[in-house]
C-alpha cells in the first residue's frame, strides 16, 4: 500500500515536468510559410517628404494559413506594429539619407517572413518634372525657318536664376529642347528680320511636340507672300506701260 502512494506521488510530481518541456500549438513552428508583400515603398526608391518629423507610408500585404499574428515595420529610428490584418498600411519615422526600411510579419503558429527595403530620404518638396518638346518654327507662310534662336525659360528658378534650355532650328526649321524644368514654360524665338515671338504654355506629357510661328518685322498682309507680291509688281508695271503707250498714242 505505502509503495503504491510513493508511486503515485512521483508521478503527480513527475507528469507536469514531463508535459512542459511539450512544444504548445500556438508556438509550434509547422513549415508553413507566411506570404509578404511590400507594395510600397520600393527597393531603392527616393522619398521626398515636406513634414517634420519625416514618416513615410508603408503599405503591404501579408497571408498565412493559420492567419497573422502580427506585422511590424522597423526604420533606422523607430519600430511600429501594424496590427494583424492580411492588408496593412501604417506610417514609420525615417531619418533624412539613406534608411532602411524592415517588415516583419508572423502568423499564429509562429512563422515569420521578413523583407527589408533600402531607401533615400530628402526633405522638401520634391523637384519638378523635366521634359522634351520639338517641333518646327515657320513663317505666316510655312516656310521654314532656319537658324532661329528658341528658348524654353521654366518658372522655377535656382538663386533667383530661372532654368533655361536654348537651341536653334535646324535646315528643315526644327527645333529640340531637353531637359527643361516643370510643365510650366516661357518660350521666346528669336530671328533677324522676324518679330520676336513669346508665348507661354503648360505642356501636359513628359514628350511634347509643339509647332512655332513667327511674323517678319516689317508690316506685311496675312497670305501676302513672294509670289503674290511678284505678281502684284508685274501687274502693276503692265498697268504703267499700258497707260504710257495710250499718251503716245494721243500726242500722235
Amino acid at each position: 500500500m505505502h509503495i503504491s502512494l510513493v508511486i503515485l506521488i512521483l508521478i503527480v510530481i513527475t507528469f507536469p515536468a514531463v508535459c512542459s518541456g511539450l512544444p504548445s500549438e500556438k508556438s509550434a513552428s509547422t513549415g508553413e510559410q507566411v506570404n509578404l508583400t511590400v507594395i510600397s515603398p520600393n527597393e531603392g526608391a527616393e522619398v521626398w517628404i515636406d513634414v517634420v518629423p519625416p514618416h513615410i507610408a508603408v503599405v503591404g500585404e501579408a497571408n498565412a494559413p493559420s492567419g497573422i499574428q502580427s506585422v511590424t515595420v522597423q526604420s533606422t529610428t523607430e519600430e511600429v506594429a501594424c496590427g494583424n490584418k492580411t492588408e496593412f498600411m501604417c506610417s514609420v519615422p525615417v531619418s533624412a539619407g539613406n534608411d532602411t526600411i524592415t517588415v516583419i510579419a508572423i502568423d499564429n503558429l509562429g512563422n515569420r517572413a521578413e523583407k527589408t527595403l533600402n531607401i533615400s530620404v530628402h526633405i522638401g518638396m520634391p523637384p519638378p518634372q523635366l521634359i522634351t518638346v520639338s517641333g518646327r518654327v515657320t513663317d505666316q507662310d510655312g516656310g521654314l525657318i532656319t537658324g532661329a534662336l528658341v528658348r524654353f525659360e521654366s518658372v522655377f528658378s535656382l538663386d533667383n536664376e530661372p532654368f533655361s534650355v536654348t537651341t536653334t532650328t535646324g535646315k528643315d526649321g526644327t527645333y529640340r529642347i531637353e531637359n527643361a524644368v516643370g510643365h510650366r514654360q516661357i518660350i521666346t524665338v528669336q530671328k533677324g528680320d522676324y518679330k520676336d515671338l513669346h508665348q507661354e504654355i503648360y505642356f501636359e506629357n513628359l514628350t511634347n511636340v509643339y509647332d512655332l510661328e513667327i511674323e517678319p518685322s516689317g508690316q506685311r498682309v496675312p497670305g501676302f507672300g513672294l509670289h503674290l507680291s511678284i505678281l502684284a509688281l508685274l501687274g502693276t508695271f503692265l498697268i504703267v506701260r499700258g497707260r504710257e503707250d495710250e499718251d503716245v498714242q494721243i500726242i500722235s
